[in-house]
């Protein structure tokens, strides 16, 4: 165990990830302040499709996802909240031989790895299991236990936790700059200077911004992942349905509304805090669901929505210490983040006190992306 922090730890980004590392670095005794331009849970970690899978993962994010579910399995108990989480299963189904054939690389990938959590379902037992899923169905890759939740809940809950067991959350208060001042760092935002020890960086689409003030070149895009959610339809679904080799994410509430997403991306402002929607690429997602539930082709979309997130060049997030001692990065997860934010809370705390993470973090190295002086000079 290493020594406890001298300052308060500063945070920078109320999102899954800030506010679950504030929790668990709160429940281990350690002063925490959490600043966010906006308010808590305002991007990507309040409005994003709720997904909790393991399905589908990189395979070198399945061992934090699984980690990950060990804390969702627990998440009721861990946060004192009801419902938390919808425990029931998650299918990406194969609607043509091009999606059985991808299903049958996908699980053979895995088996090689050492994974077997993912495993094919063919066309009578998934019918039997989902009965209004179209009957052309050929089958399915399915994850039991994998499930879904709310996202402003769990992002909300795990900051209600933080602020009970001692953090302090400062909102809105925008970070102007980070510098070194001898051992410790002073972070100025427009409401005043912060000294600390250590920095942890969950800004998500703004997390690039933010590296580079602390001297990292870590590059990041903003982009808008849209949703949309339907009018109320008797309860017909218990699970979680994508497609393989298409976009797809599709539940059902408890209240019968559906919410229907995909990775199709509106436009992303940053600058201005604000998402543009494309309507071609809600309706290339609804469409797609029509085909899966073809009873469900005339329900009334009610609201569509995106939410502002940060993507990498290679869709695996930025998990680590930084180029300088004190430094620790945490965003940069491309639209599936949410299922993660737990275990990412636990490893960033660990990675503050100096202990040894749970989960190796080698692939989400900051420094997978560093650049020479010389590079970044010419951009």
């Amino acid at each position: 165990m290493g020594p406890a922090a001298t300052r308060p730890v500063v945070i920078i980004g109320a999102g899954i990830q800030g506010c679950a590392t504030a929790f668990f670095l709160s429940q281990r005794g350690q002063p925490v302040i959490v600043v966010d331009k906006d308010h808590v849970g305002r991007h990507a970690s309040g409005v994003n499709a709720g997904g909790v899978r393991r399905l589908g993962r990189d395979i070198a994010e399945i061992p934090l996802s699984v980690a990950a579910m060990d804390w969702w399995n627990q998440i009721d108990q861990l946060l004192d909240i009801d419902k938390g989480f919808h425990r029931q299963f998650y299918v990406k189904v194969a609607l043509d031989d091009a999606g059985a054939d991808l299903a049958s690389r996908r699980i053979q990938q895995l088996h090689k790895a050492g994974f077997q959590h993912e495993t094919w379902v063919d066309r009578d037992q998934l019918l039997c299991r989902i009965p209004h899923l179209t009957k052309s169905v050929l089958g399915g890759v399915l994850v039991q236990g994998d499930g879904w939740a709310l996202p402003w809940k769990i992002t909300r809950a795990f900051h209600d936790k933080a602020v009970a067991l001692g953090a302090e959350f400062r909102t809105p208060v925008t970070v102007t700059s980070i510098d070194r001042s001898g051992e410790h760092w002073q972070v100025t935002t427009d409401a005043g200077m912060i000294e600390t020890d250590i920095v942890v960086n969950c800004a998500g689409a703004w997390g690039g911004r933010i590296a580079r003030m602390t001297g990292d070149v870590l590059p990041i895009e903003a982009h808008a992942p849209m949703l949309v959610i339907t009018d109320r339809q008797p309860i017909f679904l218990q699970s979680v349905v994508g497609v393989m080799g298409g976009t797809l994410s599709f539940k059902q509430l408890d209240n019968g509304s559906m919410v229907i997403g995909g990775g199709k991306r509106g436009v992303a402002d940053v600058a201005r805090n604000l998402t543009q929607i494309i309507p071609a690429g809600l309706s290339s997602f609804v469409m797609t669901a029509g085909r899966v539930f073809p009873h469900l082709r005339d329900v009334a979309i009610l609201r569509a929505w995106a939410g502002i997130e940060g993507y990498t060049k290679d869709d695996l997030p930025i998990i680590g210490n930084g180029g300088e001692a004190g430094i620790i990065h945490g965003f940069g997860f491309s639209a599936h983040g949410f299922q993660l934010g737990p275990a990412v809370g636990e490893a960033l705390a660990d990675l503050v006190m100096a202990r040894q993470t749970r989960v190796n973090l080698a692939a989400f190295s900051p420094h997978r992306f560093a650049e020479s002086p010389d590079q970044t000079s010419r951009r």
